[in-house]
């Protein structure tokens, strides 16, 4: 039996010379070697930049080269390699007309670039958001009880900067939910004429800050629509200042406040790189609370004898919109 196998591995050896004329050098990553001259056939092995690959004789010349090159795989069978992802070895002038590398791009590198994003293999996405807007929403009206006739009042809007400061949540693969802390300084001015002539300017001024999360409901390339809820404690200063004939004094009053909050927004992407466009509304449900005055009357000319210590704020509402920016690093 290890006679007639040596033969038959004889013979074999002896005839490779006369059926093989010529090797060839892989040029790319990965040369598919595929079961019909096809490239959308089945895919029989594949050969490392650098291996060999067997050419048989009846190639001819090469100045016309068939797009696939008939070879074989490492079980025998007949296979087909594409003709520029090797350069033939003919031991004569010939051989220069193939190139030693691919030309371009080798579409079988699947390598990538270094630095490799410290993301992979997701994709290299930010996962920092920051936001920057101007925001605008109706007054709170939280009153001050005067103890007088109102002759007329003039409330503005409640407006000021938001700004937020978010990260994904590191559970999502899917880079859709964030967490950080949100922020608000906002203001307003009232104005009160009384009919005993005294005039009141009210100055109401608020900082929020606390927790939020957020998930995007919807996103493509251009658009993203994200809802968000969370809470803030607020701190709230409130400078009165009462005109009259008898002169001018101004009172500071200041306390703090819960407040849940849920807001939407639509972010346009990409209008400058890493940067998108902001536009959304926040629902925010101020919880009662009290402002205790600071300084003590000095005039008790302008107000009534049993004016208040405090400003007294029940449960209120307020929807606010803003427009703004939002950086992602």
């Amino acid at each position: 039996m290890k006679v007639k196998f040596s033969l038959i591995l004889f013979f074999q050896l002896m005839l490779i010379p006369q059926v093989y004329s010529y090797d060839a050098i892989v040029i790319v990553l990965e040369a598919p070697l595929f079961k019909a001259a096809n490239s959308h056939s089945l895919v029989l092995q594949t050969l490392r930049k650098g291996s060999r690959v067997y050419v048989p004789n009846e190639i001819g010349n090469l100045d016309d080269l068939p797009e696939f090159i008939q070879t074989y795989d490492r079980v025998g069978n007949i296979a087909y390699v594409p003709t520029n992802y090797i350069k033939i070895i003919s031991n004569d002038l010939s051989e220069n007309k193939m190139p030693i590398s691919f030309p371009k791009n080798d579409p079988t590198d699947y390598r990538l670039e270094e630095p490799i994003p410290v993301t992979y293999p997701y994709n290299n996405v930010s996962f920092y958001r920051a936001t920057f807007a101007l925001f605008s929403g109706n007054n709170a009206k939280d009153p001050f009880d005067y103890n007088s006739t109102f002759k007329s009042q003039n409330f503005s809007y409640d407006s000021g900067i938001r700004f937020s400061v978010t990260h994904k949540i590191k559970f999502d693969q899917l880079d859709r939910y964030y967490f950080g802390f949100l922020g608000a300084i906002g203001a307003v001015k009232n104005t009160i004429a009384f009919k005993n002539t005294n005039n009141s300017i009210e100055y109401r001024s608020q900082i929020r800050l606390g927790p939020i999360v957020t998930y995007d409901a919807f996103k493509n390339e251009k658009y993203r629509l994200t809802v968000g809820t969370g809470f803030t404690y607020n701190f709230h200063k409130s400078t009165l200042e009462m005109k009259g004939s008898a002169g001018k004094e101004q009172r500071l009053f200041s306390g703090f406040s819960l407040s849940p909050i849920a807001n939407t927004q639509l972010q346009i992407c990409e209008i400058l790189p890493l940067t998108d466009l902001i536009l959304g509304s926040d629902i925010s449900l101020f919880l009662p609370h009290s402002e205790k005055a600071i300084s003590e009357i000095s005039v008790p000319e302008l107000w009534s004898e049993d004016s208040p210590t405090q400003i007294q704020a029940g449960l209120k509402a307020q929807v606010s919109f803003f427009l703004g920016v939002q950086v992602r690093y």
